[in-house]
């Protein structure tokens, strides 16, 4: 042993001793800082807590105040309106997304007025997020989309069905299926389906925006023509529903949609039959045309 390290052993001592400290220090600090970081939000929490309100969501899309209204003039003569709300929970965050749809805009051309069962709206979105369930301002702006596909027709939205409940599916990378009910009435026949979004969390983990929500198509469920049908004296009488399952088949992460109908149909003239399993349709997830398609 040299002098030279003899007289560093008070330093390396020293040194031992605050490295020592510091490894207990580090040790309870993921303690320390769990009791200060703010507590999760329950789910029943964030269930009490009212979604952002229409005229603010509708304002953060096209930044236009509406004045209240919930269809109203935004630019160029392109009319916007509310269409959906939902509430929900991905990877411990509690968001809500408005959506809207808005009409093309006009610019005084031949044919711009012209629309048909093609002509269809764009859907878009405002996404919040809840931060304090206590304060007097819960939501937090998290983001909008101007456009996440094309739906409808005669240049408007699908009706939503407020008699029926939303479902939604979880994929096993973390991506929310939502099918939100629709109903339409045309020519005497009231339709019932789904229209189908997907939220991609990952999206927002991303520098690049869009495509955190997705319109991926829509079906048809069922059908009711007692409007039409004249208790049979202009045609036979008929009523279905479908049901909705999803299923996952190990070869990709968005699901197979299966509708299972029941109720009856018009078979041929003055002819109806029940619905059964041979009439169950399962629609596949096409990532070329990134929106479901029948199997």
């Amino acid at each position: 042993m040299t002098p030279s390290s003899k007289a560093n052993l008070p330093v390396r001592s020293i040194l031992a001793s605050l490295l020592a400290a510091a490894s207990v220090a580090l040790a309870a600090s993921p303690a320390v800082a769990a009791s200060d970081a703010p507590a999760p939000i329950s789910q029943a929490a964030a269930a009490r807590v009212a979604p952002p309100d229409v005229p603010s969501m509708l304002y953060a899309i096209y930044d236009v105040d509406g004045k209240g209204e919930t269809t109203y003039e935004v630019a160029n003569g392109s009319v916007a309106t509310y269409w959906f709300g939902h509430a929900f929970e991905s990877e411990g965050t509690h968001y809500y997304t408005g959506f809207a749809w808005d009409t093309a805009d006009r610019y005084g051309k031949p044919g711009e007025d012209d629309v048909g069962p093609g002509t269809r709206v764009n859907l878009t979105e405002a996404t919040f997020v809840l931060t304090d369930p206590a304060s007097e301002r819960p939501w937090k702006f998290r983001g909008m989309e101007p456009t996440i596909g094309e739906f409808g027709a005669y240049e408007r939205g699908e009706d939503v069905d407020t008699r029926r409940k939303p479902l939604d599916f979880r994929t096993p990378a973390g991506k929310l299926l939502l099918a939100v009910p629709t109903t339409n009435f045309d020519n005497g026949i009231t339709s019932t389906g789904y229209a189908l979004l997907v939220f991609n969390p990952e999206r927002l983990k991303e520098e690049e925006d869009g495509h955190v929500w997705t319109y991926v198509g829509s079906l048809l469920t069922g059908e009711d023509n007692s409007a039409a049908c004249a208790d049979g004296d202009v045609m036979p009488c008929t009523s279905s529903k479908g049901e909705l399952v999803f299923s996952n088949d190990g070869k990709q992460d968005m699901p197979t949609v299966t509708v299972k109908p029941s109720g009856t149909t018009i078979s041929g003239p003055n002819k109806t039959r029940q619905l059964g399993a041979a009439d169950i349709t399962a629609y596949v997830f096409d990532p070329a045309s990134k929106g479901y398609v029948a199997k």
